[in-house]
């Protein structure tokens, strides 16, 4: 059974909804050392508007470029089609807990969708039948989500997380 399985998929947007919404009640309720709104200096906005820019064309424009230079291949409407399917919960998953529970649950959504697109993308690898131009893009795809998983490790989770110490004095 591959990544792309639909019950892999399906547990995994399942799990993942639990674990959002787990976090979602527990920053909420004060039981959880995160924030509930995400603390993000002007610098980090002005980066991060711009970072978005840049998902939106390494993360979905050139992966829906990807499929129809291979548009011919099951295997690649299975495996890119399952890649999109993630993109798309994953970003009603945000704009939607966002409004109901607490903004910060975006970080944690996008850590746990953004590591499971990478294990997408590695057995992808595998899946997948490349000319040298598909490879190229393909490559730019994972780095660019390498890179999405350093900056939520190194900008967004500390931005969001607060000292245990500071939730039990409350």
């Amino acid at each position: 059974m591959t990544v792309n399985h639909e019950l892999i998929l399906a547990l995994f947007i399942l799990i993942t909804t639990s674990l959002a919404l787990g976090y979602g009640f527990g920053v909420k309720a004060r039981r959880l050392p995160f924030t509930t709104e995400i603390g993000y200096s002007e610098k980090q906005w002005q980066f991060l508007r711009w970072w978005l820019k840049l998902a939106l064309i390494a993360g979905v424009l050139l992966p829906m470029c990807l499929l129809a230079l291979d548009w011919r291949q099951t295997s690649s409407w299975v495996f890119w089609g399952s890649y999109l399917l993630i993109v798309v919960v994953q970003l009603i998953s945000e704009r939607a807990f966002s409004k109901w529970l607490v903004p910060s649950v975006v970080v944690p959504i996008g850590f746990f969708y953004t590591a499971f697109r990478l294990w997408q993308l590695i057995n992808g690898f595998t899946q997948l039948t490349f000319s040298y131009l598909t490879l190229m893009g393909f490559g730019i795809v994972v780095l660019f989500w390498v890179a999405n998983l350093v900056m939520l490790m190194v900008m967004a989770i500390p931005t969001v997380f607060v000292s245990s110490k500071s939730i039990s004095q409350s």
